[in-house]
């Protein structure tokens, strides 16, 4: 390769806070693992001043550790915790896109990776995919909490509670308006893929990261979007009829074992359904993981039983 750098089809960033439990971060990094077809590479986000990403790393060893220098929290910290490993992917390595996943999301179906790749090489304009702009239901994902607080920011008096900040926001929004964005929409931030061109562009217009958006109350999925609207790339939808999406912002968005009967591959979040905990939804994934694993192995070398 002309630029020296080890190329992978996909950098997974992940970004960890104090709260993150390690052995569900690791099943998340092993349930990735099991499935794709594709060459990959981890980024750990590490928020969580625990030493958290360091014992993954440890257990692991491939993935790459990045601590932030003090607590970034979350909303437009996490934005700035995330441009940082987006900027440091691009400094590091060749890929064709980056997955970010939360804590809380899991990998149930073969090669989730593929849909993704194939939309940002057949649209190179194509910037942020994943959920969007839809429930798992079918329903308008409800978009008027960001909506409020960005118009809050523009365009009434409370702008000037956060002054630097909100001028900043002003003149990207008024860009992304321009290129069609509708105020307040977003791709869901629990897991999505963003291609290589749409980072490098928000790199090469600093805003990986835009520290001035630090007092910003958005999320970092609303801020994300605004800004890819704002640099002229497009938000995709890889969740309505067969796209791999599968999520939801509080707790899983339909039982696990419509999930898998749905084909989906990439869903959140994990912390529940109905009465299952986090753990029994993970206990689930996985023996169904264990279940695939034995199968293809009794195919394999043509023995057959169970």
């Amino acid at each position: 390769m002309v630029s020296g750098k080890k190329e992978f089809d996909i950098v997974i960033v992940i970004p960890i806070g104090p709260g993150s439990q390690i052995d569900f971060v690791i099943d998340t990094i092993l349930s990735y693992k099991y499935y794709t077809n594709s060459s990959y590479k981890f980024i750990l986000a590490d928020d969580s001043h625990q030493n958290v990403g360091t014992f993954i790393q440890k257990k692991l060893h491939d993935c790459d550790v990045l601590v932030t220098p003090r607590s970034m929290g979350g909303w437009a910290g996490l934005y700035i915790n995330l441009c940082n490993a987006y900027k440091y992917a691009l400094a590091n390595y060749d890929f064709k896109a980056i997955l970010k996943l939360d804590t809380d999301a899991l990998i149930i179906g073969q090669a989730p990776e593929k849909t993704a790749l194939l939309l940002f090489e057949k649209n190179p304009l194509a910037g942020i995919a994943g959920q969007y702009p839809f429930t798992y239901d079918g329903e308008p994902w409800n978009i008027k909490w960001p909506e409020q607080r960005i118009l809050n920011s523009t365009s009434s008096w409370k702008f000037i509670r956060r002054p630097f900040a909100n001028l900043a926001l002003i003149k990207y929004y008024k860009t992304a308006l321009g290129n069609g964005y509708k105020t307040g929409e977003s791709v869901f931030g629990g897991a999505y893929f963003i291609s290589r061109n749409c980072v490098a562009k928000l790199n090469e217009n600093g805003l990986l990261p835009q520290y001035k958006f630090r007092s910003l109350n958005l999320g970092e999925d609303h801020i994300f979007s605004l800004l890819t609207k704002s640099i002229g790339y497009s938000l995709e939808s890889l969740s309505t009829n067969a796209g791999p999406m599968g999520c939801s912002w509080h707790g899983l968005p339909a039982p696990p074992d419509q999930l898998i009967k749905d084909e989906k591959k990439i869903i959140h979040s994990t912390r529940y359904w109905e009465n299952m905990d986090e753990k029994a939804i993970r206990t689930f994934f996985e023996k169904s993981r264990t279940k695939k694993k034995k199968l293809t192995y009794i195919q394999v070398n043509n023995i057959y039983f169970q």
